[in-house]
């Protein structure tokens, strides 16, 4: 009941390989003799986006191999976790898979199957996986709950015409923004997403690159500090050098502008819209004009982190076939097609390492990753959290609140809230 209590509370703020067995078999070789799973039928729980898309195009080739049907039912990001929660806790036995963004692992994980004795029974090629991904999404207190199919840092995109090289500090980048900003000629030095739903990781992004974090490895909060004011101060300067309307803003606005050429620097998730339209002249203005880069370096490069992973629920009625799709949709081989087709970025080694993704425009992601790519707190209050941040922010940089406020706003909101859900006993905050 706590659980369900949770998510409704959630959303009252808010609303404020080898193909399958891995190792050294041949793609796909226990189903050419026999298909011992054909005639079932699995449902997929995704999020509205490529990696639904890419799902649904996938399920035929799948079914032919395996004789399994895959139903794939998606929602938006935010119902998304109102369905996903629901569905979990009360024990609905819809759906035999389910994608959780990282951040929900930790409230997800007690309902969910641990897929360490699929993986060691079918010697599946699990060193493939990024470690540090791993740690970060599906894995929860000893338990592999779902394995990372995405792995994606928050990165710029920004004009190579104009920019040279990208600068390393926030100082560099306002020296960038003061030489680039043009209004009177429709040019801005920077597309942003405004208030809505992106602008929170993009300040939590500056606050961990100046060496901020919200609280201690014992769940102290020290978002009382410099950093935390500093980092408020960078992004509302933002918006001195961004289109008026910028603060009403979501993702496909900011992301348009920059492909219509009328900015500089763009504060996006790049793989979601510029990287599929840049360089198509019917959608881009800038086409060979563009490249992703990390975020500025600062103190210690660290940036947020995007990152799904794939699980069966407790409930699921087709938990073997469940497994046998997961295997399919992680393997090297989709991988590499869901980069290619869909821009989503690998979660193994291997396919990082592969000619086609070493060469991409998206390349760089893996220099971010490495600085330190991470998830907020993926503790059950965490989903919370985010909205404190995300609130806090917004009335800062649109001038409702002074910073103090903001501050205060966070430190204690967050605080109270650990109080109301604690972490569980043993789980240290190793984010930020």
């Amino acid at each position: 009941m706590k659980k369900i209590g949770f998510i409704v509370a959630f959303l009252f703020l808010a609303a404020g390989m080898v193909l399958f067995a891995g190792g050294s078999q041949e793609p796909a070789a226990a189903f050419d003799a026999e298909k011992p799973y054909a005639g079932q039928t699995v449902t997929a729980l995704y999020f509205s986006a490529t990696y639904a898309d890419a799902a649904k195009e996938y399920a035929a080739e799948f079914k032919e191999l395996t004789g399994i049907t895959l139903e794939v039912v998606d929602f938006p990001y935010i119902t998304l976790y109102e369905k996903m929660g629901l569905a979990l806790s009360t024990g609905d036995k819809t759906y035999d898979i389910v994608t959780p963004a990282c951040q929900w692992d930790g409230e997800f994980a007690p309902y969910m199957v641990d897929l360490a004795p699929y993986i060691e029974k079918d010697n599946w090629d699990q060193e493939d996986i990024m470690d540090n991904l791993w740690e970060q999404s599906g894995k929860w207190m000893g338990k592999v709950m779902g394995i990372p199919f995405s792995n994606t840092p928050q990165t710029l995109a920004y004009r190579t015409d104009l920019i040279d090289e990208f600068p390393q500090n926030w100082d560099e980048f306002f020296a960038v923004c003061d030489e680039l900003h043009d209004p009177a000629n429709g040019m801005y030095a920077l597309a942003i997403p405004g208030v809505k739903e992106q602008l929170s990781g993009l300040w939590m992004m500056v606050h961990w690159s100046l060496g901020g974090a919200w609280a201690d490895e014992d769940w102290n909060m020290t978002l009382d500090a410099p950093e935390t004011r500093e980092a408020l101060e960078i992004v509302k300067r933002w918006f001195d050098y961004a289109d008026p309307a910028a603060p009403s803003w979501g993702l496909p606005e900011s992301d348009a502008a920059f492909l219509q050429g009328n900015a500089a620097i763009a504060f996006s998730w790049p793989t979601l819209t510029i990287a599929p339209n840049g360089d198509d002249p019917a959608k881009s203005k800038i086409v060979d004009k563009w490249a992703v880069s990390p975020i500025p370096y600062e103190k210690n490069g660290y940036t947020v982190l995007s990152s799904w992973d794939i699980g069966i629920p407790e409930a699921a009625k087709n938990k073997d076939a469940a497994w046998e799709w997961i295997k399919f949709y992680t393997s090297k081989e989709k991988q590499l097609k869901s980069f290619t087709d869909y821009s989503i970025l690998p979660s193994r080694n291997s396919v990082w390492a592969m000619d086609e993704v070493k060469e991409s425009k998206m390349y760089p992601h893996k220099e971010a990753s490495d600085r330190g790519a991470m998830i907020w707190w993926r503790i059950p209050a965490g989903t919370m959290a985010e909205t404190y941040v995300r609130d806090a922010v917004a009335n800062y940089v649109t001038g409702q609140w002074d910073k103090e406020r903001a501050v205060s706003y966070m430190e204690n909101g967050i605080g109270d809230l650990l109080e109301d859900y604690p972490p569980a006993e043993g789980v240290k905050n190793t984010g930020r």
